[in-house]
């Protein structure tokens, strides 16, 4: 049994009750600009065939925006009415449907920090990064995407090489994830190798912002670093991992999805190609 999915899928299945139970009533905060992205990634570079997709989508204000994964949203709204049917209907049964790994972290951009929203054991947590000033070399070199003209230009974001679409049709200095600082909304980037890209497939301008999104991080998140969150998110794997003996643990060595079987894989994925590099000194 991989012992990854000894503490990664009883930790989801608690999670997901959790936040079924809990429905967001954030009362909608006003208008702003709604960009929605797709995104790909090669993790692994060793199964370049093996592609992370998922659905995003970025707020945005005059000097504020989020970006979060709309995959989790919409994914999240479809197992929390399965919940709701199998409560009104009192069956024992509760059809998941298809259940798949999302981006749990939002990213906020207040022009002054990027926070990092991350959730960990039913808490919010608040990683607070700086605006890191981005070096954006703009070329006369254009295109048109979703029929805006856009201009090209490349610059070095948390240690890769960008090249980036950016519209002065919309005058926000937004991108995707944590790319931003140009004089127009980005609506199209990838990396030097082509292995993460980030493309815009819909625009809403002066929308109403969704239900359960704000433009703000949320008020009960903790302050913490990447350092200390991470530390103890490792800390609860080497706790489970301790107590793996134990009568009380939870192993999964074949589950059943839309009535195939699946098993257990033997092999951890690998990521040998991060969103990020780490700093060097």
């Amino acid at each position: 049994m991989n012992s990854f999915l000894k503490y990664i899928i009883p930790a989801l299945l608690l999670s997901a009750l959790f936040s079924f139970r809990q429905q967001d009533d954030t009362p909608i905060e006003g208008r702003a600009g709604i960009a929605y992205y797709h995104f790909s990634h090669v993790r692994d570079t060793m199964r370049p065939s093996r592609i992370w997709e998922e659905d995003f989508q970025l707020a945005f204000g005059p000097q504020q925006s989020v970006y979060l994964s709309a995959t989790k949203r919409r994914q999240d709204s479809a197992h929390r009415a399965a919940f709701e049917e199998a409560e009104r209907t009192n069956s024992a049964t509760v059809n998941m449907g298809v259940w798949r790994p999302v981006t749990e972290e939002s990213v906020y951009n207040n022009g002054q920090a990027l926070l990092v929203n991350r959730s960990f054991r039913q808490a919010n947590y608040l990683i607070k990064e700086p605006l890191e000033k981005t070096d954006w070399q703009i070329t006369t070199e254009t295109k048109q995407i979703l029929g805006h003209t856009c201009q090209k230009a490349t610059g070095t974001v948390k240690g890769r090489t960008y090249t980036a679409w950016f519209t002065t049709d919309i005058p926000a200095s937004f991108g995707p994830w944590k790319l931003y600082g140009l004089p127009g909304l980005i609506l199209e980037a990838h990396d030097n190798a082509n292995r993460i890209r980030f493309t815009c497939t819909r625009i809403e301008t002066d929308a109403a912002l969704p239900s359960g999104v704000s433009l703000e991080p949320p008020a009960d998140a903790t302050s913490t670093t990447n350092t200390a969150f991470l530390r103890m998110e490792a800390a609860y794997r080497e706790g489970l991992s301790a107590n793996a003996g134990s009568t009380d643990d939870i192993r999964v060595e074949t589950a059943t999805v839309n009535g195939q079987q699946m098993n257990a894989p033997n092999n951890k994925p690998r990521f040998n190609y991060p969103l990020e590099l780490p700093l060097t000194k």
